[in-house]
């Protein structure tokens, strides 16, 4: 399975469960880690693109930077740590070389949930995304960086007409990236500045795209609660049932589950 996990000592705050699968492609670009200490639960998941190699090289590279930053210092500012890994993440995918010595290419998605004692904040770059399940609710806690947040956000500021934002939204273009680790400075980055106080009781959902494309939101919010005792399980059923949902076309898809059980 596509992730790498990193328990320097247990939390047990959190229940952690994970899948990974390649889904009907030929290569897997998707990658997972995990990190728990005594007060800190860490959990990212990237999604990589670039062809076969570059994909695959530019989300490993982006967790193991990120990774060394966690273990290099510890956070005392979490917003800030997770800001500035940003930037070394970037910058890490951009500097990638092929065999040639030519620039890459490459790039990933990134979101990250960094959870100390209660307190929960997040990163997030490109379209894979983060729920929150809490009650009987799901939320989708960020947004996918993608042209239709462009034409919206470019709707909203009247630079573009109602029926040009309608036209455009329809075609396959809506689902384009406009932000992911490695395109450099043009980098949309969103980043809790405050943080979630979680419940007992709250799920915690980082997955790529492959888990939405495949199936909806209520869909992921049922297959989480009816197997809540076991988050491992909840995430092999994700992966399962996205597979079948999603057929021939079933992209690489990754999912971390995250439990909060109190204090």
């Amino acid at each position: 399975m596509n992730i790498i996990e990193e328990r320097l000592a247990a939390n047990l705050r959190f229940e952690i469960g994970s899948s990974s699968i390649i889904g009907t492609r030929k290569y897997q670009q998707d990658l997972g880690y995990y990190y728990t200490d005594s007060t800190d639960v860490v959990s990212v998941v990237c999604d990589g693109m670039g062809g076969m190699a570059g994909g695959e090289r530019a989300s490993k590279m982006a967790i193991d930077v990120f990774a060394r930053d966690l273990r290099q210092a510890k956070p005392v500012q979490i917003p800030e740590f997770l800001q500035l890994t940003t930037e070394r993440m970037d910058k890490a995918v951009i500097s990638l070389k092929d065999g040639a010595g030519r620039a890459l290419n490459a790039g990933t998605t990134c979101v990250a949930v960094y959870c100390r004692q209660n307190q929960m904040y997040w990163l997030s770059v490109g379209d894979s995304r983060i729920y929150l399940i809490r009650g009987n609710k799901i939320v989708p806690l960020n947004r996918d960086h993608n042209y239709h947040l462009m034409l919206k956000e470019q709707l909203k500021s009247g630079m573009i007409t109602r029926e040009f934002y309608e036209k455009e939204d329809k075609t396959i273009q809506a689902e384009a990236l406009i932000s992911y680790i490695g395109i450099g400075k043009k980098r949309i980055v969103d980043v809790t500045k405050e943080p979630t106080e979680l419940r007992c009781g709250d799920m915690i959902v980082l997955c790529s795209d492959g888990i939405y494309k495949s199936l909806n939101d209520s869909q992921v919010q049922a297959l989480v609660m009816d197997n809540d005792l076991d988050m491992n399980i909840a995430a092999d059923r994700l992966t399962a049932m996205a597979l079948r949902y999603g057929g021939r076309g079933q992209d690489n898809t990754t999912v971390i589950l995250m439990k909060y059980q109190g204090n």
